[in-house]
């Protein structure tokens, strides 16, 4: 079984950081399979020391760089053979997982996009008026992550939907599921 790092960021998640370290708490309770949670920090933030600890997350301090800058650093500091990006307020299903490790440990798929319905332009325009991230979670092999040259370390807000871009004009094997 491979491991799968799953990358959370301080900033990019605020205040709902601890609900989404809690959300995580049944995945990591399975015992079929093998997961490690990075937390990117550049906040300074001490109680966040605190909230690591509680849930047993490597935090890994960044400087105050663009969200890709901070994301490559955790995936520096990983060790994981796929990546995990989750959406801030979706639950990641314990079958949806082991279905997607699977296929990219078997090589039939490199990266997975966990959408739900395609949003209309106006909440696009909406969520970047807000400087919202990216609302899917993107699952990828480290390996295609790495061969790509990771996040454009200049982009902040796009970071993610950038790297996805790039997956497709590469042509990896990107499947789009739908929550």
């Amino acid at each position: 079984m491979i491991v799968c790092s799953i990358l959370l960021d301080a900033r990019a998640s605020g205040a709902g950081l601890p609900r989404r370290l809690a959300a995580l708490r049944p995945l990591r309770q399975r015992r079929d399979l093998r997961l490690e949670v990075l937390l990117s920090d550049d906040t300074g933030d001490s109680r966040l020391l605190r909230l690591a600890s509680r849930h047993d997350v490597r935090r890994v301090a960044t400087e105050g760089t663009p969200l890709g800058d901070r994301l490559n650093t955790a995936v520096a500091h990983s060790q994981g053979q796929v990546l995990l990006f989750p959406a801030s307020g979706r639950p990641i299903s314990p079958g949806w997982l082991v279905d997607t490790l699977a296929d990219i440990e078997h090589h039939r798929r490199d990266a997975v996009v966990l959408t739900t319905a395609h949003p209309s332009r106006l909440t696009l325009l909406w969520q970047r008026l807000r400087h919202q991230t990216l609302t899917d979670t993107l699952c990828v092999s480290r390996a295609w992550f790495e061969r790509i040259g990771g996040c454009d370390p200049s982009l902040d807000y796009g970071a993610l939907s950038d790297l996805i871009t790039r997956l497709h004009a590469c042509q990896a094997r990107v499947t789009a599921v739908e929550a």
